[in-house]
């Protein structure tokens, strides 16, 4: 380590009035000595290259910071808080390829990063050759288009249950992130079943024509069981007129409206719970009508999460929708998601959903919920 010992006194000699151009050779020449023996180094003489190299990078052109990342990203031992302040840099021609490839990062770090950087900087994190369910988890939180369908093509992604259900949820209307999530191997069957029941027929052509022989069977089967479905009976819109006339009387008062979407929803009254859902959370009536007739709970208990209902109010509303049977061998993990859900995770992805629903699905005129408008 002589020669080291050498350089580093030479750099810290460097350091003190130093011309940027002279920092960046002394950045490439200290680069160079970690890089070729990067795996003969201690851990403490791994922190010293980082020490040293964090001083250099202080006030020195991103074009060779950049350079440094991405000579850093693919070493196993790099040192820790350079590749962390590398990862966190607003840049992402520096960030990227930390973010992209380093084992360096911690499930900690990755989370931190995902919860308050840029959607440059998810993505980066979402092609990563793997990541662990909750680091998906808030990928599928705070993530636009582009990453989630960078999430749906990663097969060294995992995800949780929840993570799986919102992100089927956000693909309805997106025709893109359907047919990725359709090609995965491992989104369970009561999700696939949900993304197929929602994909449009040239989706599920498409799926058909060039998924494999024993995926074909498989996607075949479950639009059967779609198919076999009843359809749930259409609220007339003298109904909803009435349910709006009765449930505006109680519109001033949230505690006494959230308590009456409980009584509604215990009653079987949909009409009444949603439009006492949509005054709370103000998405339109229409929006939770499509909820309430789809094979999955998530979109209801986002809708009710994000007005801060309980889990049992939370339950009724979910029995009272068209798929309450469906539900009723699920109260457990729905119960479990729920609490695991917060309400800024809930109106995130109602938003999303909502924005899907607006570019690639509008609703149709002439509905019973527009037509008691």
């Amino acid at each position: 380590m002589s020669h080291v010992a050498s350089i580093f006194g030479e750099v810290e000699s460097a350091l003190h009035g130093a011309s940027d151009a002279k920092r960046v050779e002394m950045l490439r020449r200290v680069t160079d000595l970690f890089v070729v023996q990067s795996d003969q180094y201690s851990d403490q003489q791994t922190d010293l290259f980082g020490g040293v190299l964090n001083e250099l990078i202080k006030n020195i052109e991103d074009r060779a910071i950049a350079e440094l990342s991405a000579r850093m990203a693919p070493i196993p031992n790099a040192p820790c808080e350079t590749v962390r302040a590398l990862a966190r840099h607003d840049n992402i021609e520096i960030s990227g390829p930390i973010l992209t490839q380093s084992s360096r990062l911690s499930e900690g770090d990755l989370i931190e990063i995902a919860s308050t950087k840029s959607q440059a900087h998810l993505a980066r994190i979402a092609g990563r050759s793997s990541l662990t369910m909750k680091v998906t988890d808030v990928l599928v939180d705070h993530g636009n288009s582009d990453v989630a369908h960078t999430l749906a093509l990663n097969s060294g992604a995992r995800f949780s249950d929840i993570g799986m259900a919102k992100l089927v949820m956000r693909s309805d209307g997106d025709d893109r992130l359907t047919e990725s999530l359709a090609c995965r191997a491992d989104v369970p069957p009561h999700h696939f079943q949900n993304l197929l029941a929602q994909a449009t027929d040239a989706v599920r052509q498409k799926l058909m024509q060039f998924a494999p022989p024993e995926r074909r069977q498989a996607i075949g089967t479950v639009l059967a069981n779609i198919s076999a479905q009843i359809a749930p009976r259409p609220v007339s819109a003298a109904r909803y007129i009435e349910a709006q006339r009765l449930v505006k009387n109680f519109s001033q008062d949230t505690e006494l409206l959230r308590a009456k979407v409980f009584e509604f929803a215990v009653k079987k009254r949909p009409a009444e719970v949603i439009v006492g859902l949509s005054i709370l959370s103000a998405v339109p009536p229409e929006d939770i009508d499509r909820l309430f007739s789809v094979s999955s709970a998530i979109g209801l208990m986002a809708i009710c999460r994000s007005v801060l209902l309980d889990w049992q109010s939370a339950w009724a509303v979910i029995m009272a929708s068209a798929a309450a049977a469906t539900f009723q061998a699920e109260l457990d993990s729905l119960q479990e998601q729920y609490e695991t859900l917060s309400p800024q995770s809930a109106q995130r992805l109602l938003r999303f959903w909502q924005t899907r629903q607006k570019v690639a699905k509008p609703a149709a005129a002439g509905t019973p919920l527009q037509a008691a408008q």
